[in-house]
């Protein structure tokens, strides 16, 4: 997708939706509420009908709303057994091909756990699924950007150095910059001065398009040691998300900014009016 400017929206369906489990009604509260975009929530597994999907991908053209989507929770590329890495790749898959359907274009996912393997083996293990996966849907005719996740604690696959590497070496594979994450994960990235060397180095290392065409993630978010423990309103977390704004907006970031925060489109809308006055 070619984008001209940053979109804000929600993971899921917004909270103020009559229909809390409608995806198609949450595709016109997104509109009504002047927002952007939506995330489609596939946290639990991917259940939606095709006649759903259909009516998804025909709501969010009429209104210009587009779609982006989370794969399920369970995926890990670093299982223990064979057939768990096996059922990770199809709910991959899944994910992309119900994904598809609706005309969402970027799918986001947690990759893998360390099981305290070390990094560079379990880097291996998640390349070559991810190589699988775009072979096969490749065959599928499916055309849809696989995003792995800047995750949030530090037992899981998803540093800053480990998605960079991984979009070099599998073509279809861009990562999802979720900041609120990576402040969770390090303890620092929460400056303006931060926020630039992560959006240079996106630049310099993967090519100005990587920053025209982003999948970003914000909420609030509480941590610890281990990385983050739970996801807070922007107004309850220590995260600096105007410092991340105003970066987005000088270096002209383009693409989706889908908020994860509780409150979800208060946030989302928060966020929306403070960049555009910038």
């Amino acid at each position: 997708m070619q984008f001209d400017r940053l979109l804000f929206g929600t993971a899921g369906v917004p909270n103020s939706t009559a229909k809390k489990n409608n995806p198609i009604e949450g595709v016109k509260q997104i509109h009504a509420l002047e927002l952007d975009c939506m995330q489609l929530e596939f946290a639990h597994g991917v259940r939606m009908k095709e006649e759903v999907s259909s009516g998804l991908r025909k709501v969010s053209y009429e209104l210009g709303v587009p779609l982006t989507s989370h794969g399920p929770y369970y995926i890990n590329l670093n299982a223990r057994e064979q057939d768990k890495i096996d059922s990770s790749v199809e709910r991959i898959i899944q994910t992309a091909k119900i994904s598809d359907l609706c005309g969402a274009e970027s799918m986001t996912f947690h990759a893998a756990f360390y099981m305290k393997d070390s990094p560079f083996d379990v880097f291996d293990l998640v390349e070559k699924s991810l190589s699988v996966i775009e072979e096969r849907l490749g065959r599928l005719d499916i055309e849809i950007e696989l995003r792995p996740e800047l995750t949030g604690k530090t037992s899981q696959f998803g540093s800053l150095d480990e998605l960079i590497s991984l979009t070099k070496s599998v073509p279809s594979c861009m990562p999802c910059m979720d900041f609120s994450h990576l402040f969770a994960r390090t303890g620092g990235y929460n400056t303006e001065e931060e926020f630039e060397e992560v959006l240079v180095r996106l630049r310099d290392e993967l090519g100005p398009h990587a920053l025209k065409n982003m999948h970003i993630h914000v909420s609030g978010i509480s941590s610890n040691s281990k990385g983050d423990l739970k996801h807070l309103n922007l107004k309850d977390s220590d995260f600096n998300w105007q410092a991340l704004l105003k970066k987005l907006k000088e270096y002209d970031c383009r693409g989706y900014v889908v908020c994860n925060s509780p409150n979800l489109e208060d946030d989302a809308l928060m966020m929306k009016n403070y960049y555009q006055a910038l």
